[in-house]
């Protein structure tokens, strides 16, 4: 523990830029969607197409099954990069790897930290919205909220140790991302097909509800119990995918 807060430090200063960038540019779209909320609901909830609050689908539409979404995506995916490939690019790795630690307390407090920046922009919409909705004095469910950001999370997570490993196995940071930015796009339309589509294996429905037994399109509301046993297999995978990038740091030559 006492050598993994400084390791904790030095993932923050080397991710913090990324990190409140990304806080930014989420919370803009939340913002500026509570703000401007007149003229956009006209163009995501035209002519009336949800059954209930016009404001509660038109917040769906930008927010959990829209644009905010499609960014938080690639927001966690970008904070996976970096680490022991970067500083071999930098020509300081062999500075680090001197230190008195291991490689797999150097890439676990990465992906630590990283979990905990996913954890904060999947809570980033819940903190935005509700205070924007009740300053303009409109409305947006806090139990929804809240069910979104789990299922955010879970999803972010399995993104985020998708982009990790692979910027663990990739000397460049661009090949990484390019590999990471394939699976998010081609990986759901792999799952369109039988068997996969018998099971509920694509990311991005999950996180926005979309298709799915738990969410009520007419309505854009989550219903029912939140689907515990997916969000906990989703996190086991991210989980397994991180102990293997951690293992093949363990075994990198980054000469």
């Amino acid at each position: 523990m006492n050598a993994m807060m400084p390791l904790l430090f030095k993932a923050w200063r080397e991710s913090r830029g990324r990190f409140l960038l990304s806080v930014a540019l989420l919370a803009t779209i939340c913002a500026a969607g509570v703000i401007f909320r007149g003229s956009l609901m006209k163009v995501f909830v035209p002519n009336a197409s949800f059954v209930g609050a016009p404001y509660v689908g038109y917040i769906y539409r930008l927010v959990y099954g829209g644009a905010a979404r499609g960014l938080f995506t690639i927001l966690v995916m970008v904070l996976a990069l970096g680490g022991l490939q970067r500083e071999r690019l930098h020509r300081v790795v062999g500075f680090t790897l001197a230190l008195p630690v291991s490689r797999a307390q150097l890439a676990g407090a990465q992906a630590l930290l990283g979990l905990g920046q996913v954890a904060a922009l999947s809570a980033l919409p819940l903190i935005v919205l509700g205070v924007g909705s009740r300053l303009v004095h409109v409305s947006y469910p806090l139990e929804q909220m809240w069910r979104f950001g789990l299922l955010w999370l879970a999803g972010g997570a399995v993104f985020f140790a998708v982009a990790f490993l692979a910027a663990t196995l990739f000397r460049s940071e661009y090949a990484a991302l390019a590999v990471s930015f394939v699976f998010m796009i081609f990986y759901p339309v792999t799952v369109m097909f039988p068997p996969l589509n018998r099971y509920p294996l694509n990311l991005h429905h999950i996180m926005s509800g979309l298709a799915m037994p738990y969410f009520d399109a007419r309505h854009a509301l989550l219903v029912g119990a939140p689907p515990w046993m997916l969000l906990v297999s989703m996190m086991a995978v991210a989980g397994a995918l991180i102990v293997l990038a951690v293992q093949i740091t363990r075994q990198r030559d980054y000469s």
